[in-house]
């Protein structure tokens, strides 16, 4: 079931400093193992609020619906081929090794009277220590291609357009895409995120919107 947040921008500043507030949880313990954990939608729980369950979070602004997801590995991988059966995951990590991306499934449902541009060169991952991380695009993604020393790094990129947010892209109105929107590795010690998403064009009028995520510890 998705659970619907909203952190919708009145004023930069207003926006952030009450998203902000949604991430702050209790402050970790000294000492202690890093635990197992997942990411989940929105801010960081209470003490006595019931936890959120897997699920995607979902804002809705002048008929425009957004809805992420954070996709582990292996859900990743599967989006990617559902897409394209025959491209494989470029940010699938090398056996044994640790995974280094993090991708969230990212659906503009544009039921607007307007058509609406999304620049994801503007999208950050803004986590409760202030840490901002940047969306990859095609000229990151053909350096990690091309350390992977990949057969043919140029085919791999021509693959990724089709299932990962780039350029600057419109959503006609009436009209619904789904790609990946994709980061580098977060740092530790970490609660809270922020897919923060500027500058999204509704017609002629430019929104900041945000959706909150938390770092979920798996038990048993």
């Amino acid at each position: 079931m998705l659970r619907e947040i909203q952190c919708l921008r009145v004023a930069p500043l207003v926006m952030l400093g009450v998203c902000a507030a949604w991430l702050a949880g209790p402050p970790a313990a000294p000492g202690k193992a890093a635990l197992p954990f997942r990411i989940v939608p929105g801010p960081v729980a209470r003490k006595g609020e019931a936890p959120v369950l897997a699920g995607a979070g979902r804002l809705t602004l002048l008929g425009l619906t957004i809805v992420a997801e954070y996709l582990e590995p292996r859900a990743r991988a599967d989006f990617i081929r559902a897409v394209d059966p025959g491209a494989g995951d470029p940010f699938a990590a090398a056996p044994g090794r640790p995974d280094l991306y993090n991708a969230f499934r990212v659906t503009f449902d544009n039921q607007s009277s307007k058509d609406v541009t999304f620049h994801p060169g503007n999208v950050i991952l803004m986590t409760d220590r202030n840490d901002e991380i940047s969306a990859i695009d095609l000229t990151d993604l053909y350096r990690t291609v091309s350390e992977k020393e990949a057969a043919d790094p140029q085919a791999a990129i021509d693959a990724a357009r089709s299932f990962i947010f780039d350029a600057s892209t419109t959503i006609p109105r009436g009209r619904r895409l789904t790609r990946l929107l994709v980061f580098g590795s977060l740092p530790d010690k970490w609660k809270g995120l922020l897919l923060h998403f500027s500058f999204i064009e509704i017609g002629s009028e430019a929104h900041t919107l945000s959706l909150p995520f938390h770092r979920q510890i798996l038990t048993g």
